[in-house]
């Protein structure tokens, strides 16, 4: 069946989109001429310029659509041709009507399994289903990929790129590379540091530092003199004297003034000889001096090696290297500097006291640290370098290992994901083969069907039913008849004449109506007659006379019927008209409680508004003539005796006027004796329009009165041929 109807604008007189949605089995919609029916109708039939509303079909399977409107009548009653054939089956066709009757119920089995397959897969709504589920993975996937991106965007905009203002883009980039994404793992940290080089805009390369070598300074420390007690010659007469004494450093600068006064001794001021002065001078020999000098040597050495070595952490300094630690550099430099000049001062006095053994501070920790600094931020420099001269390369392989680490942050969600998937996947497969096979077979059960139509099919009992409808409704005046080809219709007088060009326009209504009645219980073509369908009648009672306006209704009534019982190939029925006494007989039903919608039924308003027509749906049936409201009265008994009389008059002066048949002398004389006077009562109030001495003669007379005037109502309808519409209004169900 339908399940919803959107009329999409612009069309007709719908400015804005109208949907018609939760359709059921039997659909009422209601509206005045002109308000956009006759669209509904061609929207249900997708006609031409109608294709861009949608249908939406329950179970995801069409029907077969057949629309009784104008276009109908345009198209089926051409009175320059004959009409196409109803085809139905033949009535001495027992076999063949017995192997079709077999088939259907498979073909429904096979039509259920279809409509379940199709609903565990789309769902009620056809948004739903297990595909439905499947399709509901994705948003969750996205909205958290869409966090990963927005966590780390602003380091990483160069991997994201072209991805950054959609999230559905992002996700599927995240599924892509879930699939082939190998690159190596790094951490956020050392992603953000490489991105700041690699993605940043500008980079050039950066010159690496200087290398720190302590080399001359590591081996001065380990200099023999450093630990040797540079003293004078000991086979000297003074020697032991000043080795007792343990001052030849003292000695050593006392030869300065003694050199100025050789007569005076420069320690005691007494007089000396040459002797002395020789003694003296034997004591320093050349090997001290030669000692002293090689001892002045290694200082000067010492302060050149640390004059270069601090020119060279300086300049190492002012380079501005990004990669260099430069807090560390530096606390590192400045105890290598205070410990250069402390080791600088120990030889300092060494040369002053030669006798002095000392022992330098090393510096080997110092500068081992430093070149451990210089070397990692040369490392880092290189790596740089070498990205900058392989910056296209660089950022491909960054950008994959920043889609590794994304990868790796939704890991658990990406494996929950892909479960999911793989199981939906897997189920749908299953069931689109199911679904796949069943279609199979249901089109081999058409065809087996459509087969045995062909050969049991025929237009000869349309031909009957129709003229039989007709006689019996008083039309005797034409017929239908047969054509050579046994597969069209004539309109015939009884002498055999065409009467197609001089029909009354109600006469082409109501033929047209039949026509199509038999036709949707048939088909234009030998096969085809137990076909599935939706049926659409669309304002059938226009041009119609009154009397004929309860005969339609009544077959339509049967319509819906034989859709309710889901016995026939009709599955669902949409009824539209401006007639209010249509609408309220096409719709009566003495079981429905304060006009109630069934579960099976739907009632729609269509109103032509300022800004174009609108649908809306309604609870309860929304013609509720004052006609009706009268028979309630009688219907429940709610009525008094003043009262009565009133009632009664006024349903037989608005069915009168419809039905307008038997004359008000031809069925009062149908009665004798007091129901004739009951009767003429009842009806004088039409003639004339005010109550006559037989209304009074009545008036208040008490219960059993009463139950005279019902009576006699009820027989009026009985002699007039017109029982059904009372038992209708009253809710007696047929026998």
């Amino acid at each position: 069946m339908l399940g919803e109807i959107k009329i999409n604008p612009p069309i007709a007189t719908y400015q804005a989109q109208a949907t018609l949605s939760d359709l059921r089995c039997i659909n009422y919609i209601f509206g005045a001429n002109g308000t956009g029916k006759t669209t509904i109708s061609r929207v249900i039939a997708q006609e031409i310029g109608h294709t861009h509303c949608q249908l939406t079909w329950q179970g995801g399977t069409p029907l077969e659509v057949m629309v009784y409107n104008r276009d109908f009548v345009d198209r089926n009653f051409n009175q320059d041709g004959p009409l196409r054939g109803v085809f139905t089956l033949g009535e001495n066709q027992v076999e063949a009507e017995r192997q079709i009757a077999g088939l259907q119920p498979e073909i429904e089995k096979v039509r259920s399994h279809i409509l379940s397959l199709n609903k565990q897969l789309n769902g009620e709504d056809g948004q739903s289903g297990k595909r439905g589920e499947l399709a509901n993975l994705e948003p969750e996937l996205r909205d958290k990929s869409w966090k990963q991106k927005q966590l780390h965007d602003d380091h990483f905009q160069e991997a994201f790129s072209g991805l950054r203002n959609s999230a559905d883009k992002f996700k599927e980039r995240v599924l892509a590379e879930s699939a082939s994404n190998n690159a190596e793992l790094l951490t956020l940290d050392e992603l953000k540091e490489k991105a700041a080089t690699v993605f940043s805009s500008g980079v050039e390369r950066i010159s690496p530092f200087s290398e720190i070598s302590g080399e001359t300074l590591i081996a001065a420390e380990s200099h023999e003199l450093l630990q040797k007690a540079i003293i004078g010659n000991q086979d000297v007469d003074i020697a032991a004297l000043i080795n007792r004494l343990g001052n030849s450093d003292w000695v050593k600068q006392g030869i300065k003034y003694h050199e100025q006064d050789r007569k005076t001794c420069p320690f005691c001021q007494q007089s000396t000889d040459g002797h002395f002065a020789d003694s003296l001078a034997s004591f320093f020999s050349d090997a001290y001096d030669s000692d002293i000098q090689a001892l002045k040597t290694l200082q000067n050495n010492y302060q050149r090696e640390s004059d270069k070595l601090l020119a060279t952490i300086q300049g190492n300094v002012e380079t501005n290297n990004t990669f260099l630690k430069l807090e560390l550099f530096n606390a590192e430099a400045q105890a290598l500097v205070e410990r250069l000049k402390g080791n600088q001062s120990l030889l300092a006095m060494k040369i002053s006291e030669p006798s002095r053994k000392i022992q330098l501070e090393p510096v080997q920790p110092l500068v081992a640290q430093l070149q451990v600094l210089v070397l990692e931020a040369n490392e880092a420099t290189a790596s740089h370098n070498q990205t900058v001269t392989n910056i296209v390369a660089e950022k491909r392989s960054l950008t994959s290992q920043v889609w590794r680490f994304v990868l790796n942050e939704l890991a658990d969600d990406l494996s929950q994901y892909q479960k999911k998937r793989d199981e939906l996947n897997k189920t749908i497969v299953g069931m689109e083969t199911s679904l796949e096979d069943k279609q199979k077979r249901l089109r081999e059960l058409n065809d087996k069907v459509l087969d045995l139509e062909k050969q049991t099919t025929s237009v000869q009992p349309t031909i009957s039913s129709i003229n039989d409808l007709l006689g019996r409704f008083g039309f005797n005046s034409f017929r239908i008849g047969g054509t050579d080809s046994s597969r069209h219709y004539r309109i015939i007088r009884d002498n055999g004449e065409d009467a197609s060009r001089s029909l009354s326009e109600g006469e082409k209504t109501f033929i047209t109506f039949l026509y199509f009645y038999y036709f949707i219980k048939g088909a234009q073509s030998p096969s085809g007659i137990t076909t599935s369908r939706v049926v659409v009648f669309d304002d059938p009672i226009s041009s119609l006379d009154a009397d004929i306006l309860y005969i339609v209704s009544s077959l339509i009534k049967g319509v819906m019927e034989e859709a309710r019982s889901q016995a026939s190939q009709i599955k669902q029925v949409f009824v539209l008209t401006h007639n209010v006494y249509f609408h309220k007989e096409v719709s009566f039903n003495g079981k429905r409680s304060a006009d109630q919608a069934f579960n099976d039924e739907s009632f729609w308003l269509v109103k032509k508004l300022q800004l174009g027509s609108v649908v809306e749906r309604c609870v309860v049936n929304p013609i509720r003539s004052a006609y009706e409201l009268l028979w309630e009265d009688v219907k429940t008994g709610n009525i008094s005796s003043i009262s009565l009389q009133n009632t009664l008059r006024r349903i037989l002066e608005n069915y009168f006027t419809m039905w307008g048949g038997m004359g008000k002398d031809d069925i009062c004389a149908l009665f004798e004796g007091r129901d004739k006077l009951i009767c003429q009562s009842l009806f004088s109030w039409v003639n004339d329009g005010s109550h006559s001495i037989h209304d009074d003669l009545y008036v208040n007379q008490g219960e059993q009165t009463n139950e005279a005037y019902l009576r006699v109502f009820r027989d009026i309808f009985d002699k007039a041929d017109q029982l059904g519409h009372y038992n209708m209004m009253v809710g007696v169900q047929p026998p």
